[in-house]
């Protein structure tokens, strides 16, 4: 079932389907699973241009009758994956689309009732190759479920994960459809500038309760525990002699951190990711006289092709506790919105830096998950694309590019939602204080 949400142009479809699957268990009985699939899609797409569904969350519910196979790996509680193929049919033909790692909390286990999990993830985009309504459909459904404790740990002794194969039992499996309208061919659509706050512009309060999407990031493995926090911070641009603030804690929609975090024998390793780009808007006094104000985005990438995005290794001293903490991200840096004593200064929507920049930060705190401050210097890139009617590059390159940047942040408590530990999350004030000496 689709409908259309309320609300400003931007308008999308709000997907709710209820479906039905045939599972069957590892003892041989096939059970009849009920699953919700909630999402959004946008109410309409561009031939050659990504149709993004929003976060999927997916509700199975598992009878009692098939408990047996659950309380068999022993545990209080189950935590998992739920994984759901997805067929993108368009003028007759299909698409398959891996809706996989829908990742499941720890879950208590009831002792005589139905099992009712909910999983919650991102999931890839479709592209269209043409016109024409494309209609997203349910197919198999995966589930592993893996033993946790009562306080959601994995017990040393674990019986293997629990692995269920289900095939859909009912016709109706139309999770939404997109009319696809013809228009530019891949790759020749300019992303849109993001609209920045104007100078002088109220900022909105605080968020005052936790954020939906905390938490919604997987782990490597189904054993580590989601949270999220909120950062701050303050980077440097050596050239021109100034500071940025990153995230201000006063700007209307500060960006929000997930991460995922273990415990280790040394003290925890995290996984973190922004759920939207760091922005910041800044004057500075190019060539020592002129006032140039800018709005700086900085978009997380992969820390290499494949891999995790931003990773945080804390290692805790055995004798004081204290942990040092090192942090490892990269960032593409984009600038825009940019006037020049007050004129503006047409720099196009693709003035960025010509690679990734690589951070490392270091710092001492009681402990990663409470929050305290990192900081490290990195080399700002030459930048390219810049200019919408001439050539741009070599005056931002030469104004801004450039190594000794200092960039220092504060991380704030994390929010644990599962166990509403520090929820919902604080904005942390951005420390002028230096990080102690990892």
């Amino acid at each position: 079932m689709t409908g259309v949400l309320p609300g400003g142009a931007a308008r999308a479809q709000e997907a709710d389907a209820a479906l039905s699957y045939a599972c069957t268990f590892p003892s041989g009985t096939v059970e009849s699973v009920g699953v919700r699939l909630r999402t959004t899609f946008p109410d309409g797409g561009v031939v050659g241009e990504p149709v993004q569904p929003g976060k999927v969350t997916a509700t199975v519910t598992i009878p009692k009758a098939a408990l047996g196979d659950v309380s068999a790996l022993g545990g209080a509680a189950v935590a998992g994956t739920v994984g759901v193929g997805v067929a993108a049919a368009q003028g007759g033909k299909a698409t398959a689309v891996e809706w996989a790692g829908l990742a499941t909390p720890p879950t208590p286990v009831p002792e005589d009732a139905d099992l009712v999990l909910a999983a919650s993830g991102d999931v890839p985009p479709v592209t269209p190759a043409g016109a024409g309504d494309l209609a997203f459909t349910a197919g198999e459904l995966t589930l592993t479920l893996a033993s946790r404790g009562a306080g959601g740990e994995a017990p040393q002794d674990a019986e293997p994960p629990l692995a269920v194969a289900c095939e859909p039992a009912g016709d109706d499996r139309e999770i939404a459809t997109v009319p696809v309208a013809a228009g530019t061919q891949p790759g020749t659509a300019e992303p849109a500038a993001p609209v920045a706050p104007k100078a002088g512009q109220k900022a909105a309060a605080a968020p005052g309760g936790t954020p939906a999407e905390c938490g919604k990031y997987a782990g490597p493995t189904d054993d580590w525990y989601p949270g999220c926090t909120y950062l701050s911070g303050f980077s440097n641009v050596k050239k021109l002699n100034g500071a940025t603030i990153l995230n201000d804690p006063k700007a209307e929609r500060p960006a929000l951190t997930n991460l995922v975090y273990s415990l280790t024998d040394t003290g925890a390793s995290v996984r973190q990711k922004f759920v939207a780009p760091l922005r910041s808007r800044s004057t500075f006094l190019t060539f020592g006289f002129m006032p140039t104000t800018a709005t700086m985005e900085m978009t997380q990438r992969p820390v290499k092709p494949g891999a995790d995005y931003g990773t945080f290794e804390a290692v805790s001293d055995m004798q004081t506790g204290i942990q040092s903490v090192s942090a490892h991200m990269r960032m593409s840096i984009r600038l825009y919105d940019v006037e020049v004593d007050e004129t503006p200064l047409d720099v196009g929507p693709r003035c960025r830096t010509v690679r990734d920049v690589d951070i490392t930060l270091k710092g001492q705190m009681p402990n990663i998950l409470q929050g305290g401050i990192l900081e490290g210097t990195f080399t700002i890139p030459p930048f390219s694309g810049c200019g919408a009617r001439e050539d741009l590059d070599r005056l931002f390159s030469g104004t801004v590019a450039g190594p000794g940047n200092l960039l220092r942040v504060t991380l704030g408590s994390t929010c644990i939602p599962d166990a509403d530990i520090s929820c919902p999350p604080a904005l942390p004030a951005p420390s002028r204080t230096a990080a102690p000496k990892g």
